[in-house]
C-alpha cells in the first residue's frame, strides 16, 4: 500500500502540533497557604467543603492572588498508601488560572504506636495504620500533622502535571493530650478544628517526616501570629 506524500505530510504536522501541544503544558511553580475548617474520626477527615488563603500569609507562582477554593474529604481510612483522589483540591478563586491538585499518595506517620500512650512533652504518636503524627507540644497542646503527596495541573492532567507535596497542620489545645485526643476521636471524633496547609509544587524531594512536623509547627505558629494581629493583641 502507498501513502501519498501529501498525506504522509500531514500526518507529520498532525503529530508535530499534538508534541507541541504537550510540551506546552505550564508547569506548575509556588506555594499556597490555606485555611480552613475540618472534622477528623478514626475513619474520616470530614473537610468543610472549601478554605481560604492563610491570613498574612503569601501565595506565590501559580498560586499567587490566591483567595479561596474547595477541598474533597477522605473517607473509608483514611489508610497511608497510595490513593487515587482526582480534583482533591482545586485552588480557584483570586489565582490567574484555576490549578487542580489530584491526590496519589497518603505518607505514613512519623511517630510510634508506643507514644500514643504518652503526654510527656515531646511524645511523637502515630496510631496504627494512621497517617496522623501527634506531637504533644506543651503539657496542653497537641499539633497534628497530615502529609498529602500529589499532583497539580491547569486545564487537563493529559497535559502534563506538577508533583507537589501538601502538608496540613492544626493545634489541638482542647482535648490538649495525646491520650485525651486519641479518645475523643474514639468516641465519635474531634470537630471544630481549624487547619492550616502548605501545598509546594514542584518540590526537589520529598519532605523527611523531622522536616514535615518542622512545617506543621510553624505553620500553627503563623496562624497563631495571624489570629493575634486580626485580633488586635
Amino acid at each position: 500500500m502507498r501513502f501519498k506524500p501529501s498525506l504522509v505530510l500531514s500526518l507529520g504536522l498532525v503529530s508535530c502540533s499534538l508534541l507541541t501541544n504537550v510540551a506546552r503544558a505550564t508547569p506548575i511553580t509556588g506555594e499556597a497557604n490555606i485555611a480552613g475548617n475540618v472534622t477528623v474520626t478514626f475513619t474520616s477527615i470530614n473537610f468543610n467543603p472549601s478554605f481560604v488563603n492563610t491570613t498574612g500569609a503569601m501565595e506565590t507562582g501559580s498560586f499567587a492572588g490566591l483567595t479561596g477554593g474547595s477541598i474533597m474529604s477522605l473517607t473509608g481510612g483514611p489508610v497511608t498508601g497510595p490513593t487515587n483522589v482526582p480534583g482533591f483540591a482545586m485552588f480557584t478563586a483570586g489565582v490567574a488560572t484555576p490549578v487542580v491538585f489530584d491526590l496519589s499518595m497518603i505518607s505514613p506517620g512519623s511517630g510510634t504506636l508506643a507514644a500514643c500512650g504518652s503526654s510527656a512533652v515531646g511524645s511523637l504518636c502515630t496510631p496504627a495504620g494512621s497517617p496522623f503524627t501527634l506531637l504533644q507540644l506543651t503539657s496542653s497542646t497537641v499539633v497534628a500533622t497530615l502529609q498529602l503527596n500529589g499532583n497539580a495541573y491547569t486545564g487537563s492532567a493529559a497535559t502534563g502535571t506538577t508533583p507537589t507535596t501538601a502538608v496540613f497542620s492544626t493545634q489541638l489545645v482542647v482535648p490538649g493530650t495525646i491520650p485525651a485526643v486519641l479518645a475523643q476521636l474514639a468516641a465519635g471524633g474531634v470537630s471544630g478544628i481549624t487547619y492550616s496547609a502548605t501545598f509546594a509544587a514542584n518540590p526537589t524531594a520529598v519532605p523527611e517526616p523531622a522536616s514535615m512536623l518542622l512545617l506543621g509547627m510553624g505553620l500553627v505558629g503563623a496562624g497563631l501570629v495571624a489570629r493575634r494581629k486580626v485580633n488586635g493583641n
